[in-house]
């Protein structure tokens, strides 16, 4: 029989034997710690491990970096012991005495420990002149107006090897747009005699707020080798991660001077250009040919979100279909410039002049800190009726409601009334006389040639013709809008008078004039532009069935490519 005391005595030395192969140990490195840079936390579990280690009580002192896990197998006289290794990299978030909590390894925890941390020393700080890596920020203007461009720029200087750098958000305290730009560049610099490898990057900000604009401080994370290279093993270094925080930048935002024109759009810029091109660029036009005027606004030091839609009144007689901007931004190492195109069509329906007016964009010079116009001078377009066609009738004024002391003067407008009434019917007589004699002198054209007056003389291109026509008609039955493109332009293709190089609806709308000018010209934002959502073929292929014959035009030419607008000109 088994003495009590010896098996009391056993099951001691089981227990005994069990906490010590399961037991957590923490090992420190280093240890004192210094602020900004990480420590090495290793927690070692000799034994079995049966739950997950939990590191939340950590979070409150230290900011955890990476976290790695090691297991490893050793057989001692025959006995097996496995353990397994937790290795984080922490950043303290604190000077001083910083406590490390129990972590918990299912059943198995460390003990609590505490680590102290001491305060950088100089030569870690962000800009010291014998640091081995710098940290300098600096703003360009430091008093902004409101929505001015500030350059933001961020340099490092490091005279170590650098391993995973990264860099935080740039942020504010105010309301700002934060854009970075991607011009980095990369240089070598001497401090006191020490060589730097530098990294610049630069961001802009725009305020939108006025008052004071605070730029929170820029951190720093990478990991810096430490120790020597050893001779057997060059590449095992033992790294290190440190934290640079730079300093906080403050600016003085001005409000919009009150100077500037109230309800215009705030623009401070650098430089602003406004510039117009028209096509065909004439001065008298045909009623019913389309002329496109093209607008163009470039800034430099402000975004094409900044920058106000371009408006202008259509002159009296005239339709305007303006097209959606186009926009585009571009970095460059000062900053952003931008640029907006806008293209109006414009048809005149009357003939006469067609006036104008100067387009004015008031805007303000942040480097003269002064009030500019940029301006587009007045212009007038002559439009002269086509040839052949009837003139509208005019357009009388209403009548003035009648009173008892005027019944004399009604009585005299009703004579006057009847002397237009029979000056209007006699009008009509000659219109259908001339329209007679017309269609007497096409009949007899039409039986001394043998073919209809609007017919090719070129027998070839009759076959084209008429394949372009039936092709069109089945496009704008179909709702096609490319395929109603096409068609009209083998259309103008098949026309012998045509130059045989029109590649644009543009040209052929340039060419044919009047109402198939405009559903041309409706075909073509459709296809290019955005402000209709549906396009219908019933109007187009109406308007091309009542379109007068074909005729040579030697007077119009082709249409001619836009010139290259030059940003920086003047």
């Amino acid at each position: 029989m088994v003495n009590p005391l010896v098996r009391v005595l056993v099951l001691l030395a089981l227990a005994w034997q069990g906490l010590v192969s399961a037991a957590v140990t923490l090992d420190i490195t280093p240890d004192p710690a210094v602020a900004n840079q990480s420590v090495e936390l290793s927690f070692r579990v000799t034994g079995e491990i049966d739950g997950e280690p939990d590191f939340s009580g950590l979070e409150q002192s230290f900011e955890v970096l990476s976290r790695n896990r090691q297991t490893t197998m050793s057989w001692i006289n025959g006995t097996s012991e496995q353990s397994t290794t937790f290795v984080l990299n922490c950043m303290p978030r604190t000077t001083g005495r910083v406590r490390i909590p129990v972590v918990s390894f299912g059943r198995q925890s460390s003990t609590a420990r505490e680590l102290n941390v001491g305060d950088a020393p100089a030569a870690a700080t962000a800009d010291n002149g014998d640091a081995d890596i710098q940290l300098k920020v600096s703003a360009e203007p430091q008093s902004p107006y409101v929505q001015q461009q500030v350059v933001y720029t961020v340099k490092l200087l490091s005279r170590v090897d650098l391993s995973n750098p990264r860099f935080s958000q740039v942020s504010t305290n105010t309301d700002a747009v934060v854009k970075p730009l991607t011009n980095g560049r990369q240089f070598s610099e001497s401090i006191n005699g020490r060589a730097y490898e530098g990294y610049e990057f630069k961001y802009v900000v725009f305020p939108q707020k006025s008052g004071k604009l605070r730029i929170a401080p820029v951190n720093f994370i990478a990991d810096v080798a430490v120790g020597r290279r050893s001779a057997f093993d060059p590449f095992a270094r033992s790294l290190s991660t440190k934290r640079i925080e730079s300093e906080a930048v403050e600016l003085e935002v001005k409000p919009v001077p009150t100077t500037f024109p109230p309800g215009a759009t705030w623009l401070p810029a650098k430089r602003l250009r406004l510039h117009e091109e028209w096509e065909p660029d004439v001065n008298s036009v045909e009623v019913g040919a389309p002329l496109t005027r093209t607008v163009f606004l470039w800034t430099d030091g402000l975004l094409s979100g900044q920058l106000p839609a371009l408006k202008f009144e259509a002159p009296k007689g005239t339709k305007l279909y303006p097209d959606q901007a186009q926009t585009n931004d571009q970095d460059t190492a000062n900053g952003y410039t931008s640029v907006s195109q806008q293209k109006f069509a414009i048809v005149a329906s009357l003939a006469g002049e067609a006036h104008f007016e100067e387009v004015s964009l008031p805007w303000w010079n942040i480097e003269t800190d002064q009030l500019e116009v940029a301006r587009l001078p007045a212009r007038t377009v002559t439009a002269t009726a086509v040839a052949g066609a009837i003139a509208p009738p005019p357009v009388l004024e209403p009548a003035a409601p009648v009173t008892t002391a005027a019944a004399s003067a009604t009585t005299a407008s009703n004579d006057d009334a009847a002397l237009w009434r029979a000056l209007a019917v006699v009008l009509a007589l000659a219109w259908l006389i001339t329209l007679a004699l017309w269609r007497h002198s096409r009949q007899a054209t039409q039986g001394a040639t043998g073919a209809p007056a609007s017919a090719s003389t070129d027998p070839s291109a009759a076959p084209h013709n008429a394949r372009a026509t039936r092709d069109l008609k089945g496009a704008c039955a179909a709702d096609d809008a490319r395929g109603a493109r096409d068609a009209l332009l083998a259309w103008a293709h098949a026309q012998p008078a045509w130059p045989a190089d029109l590649r644009s609806l543009r040209a052929v709308a340039l060419r044919v004039g009047g109402e198939l000018a405009l559903e041309i010209e409706r075909l073509e934002r459709h296809l290019y532009g955005v402000d209709e959502q549906t396009w219908h073929g019933q109007a187009l292929w109406q308007a091309f069935q009542h379109q007068p014959p074909v005729a040579p035009a030697t007077a119009v030419g082709t249409a001619p490519l836009p010139k290259l607008f030059r940003l920086g000109a003047s």
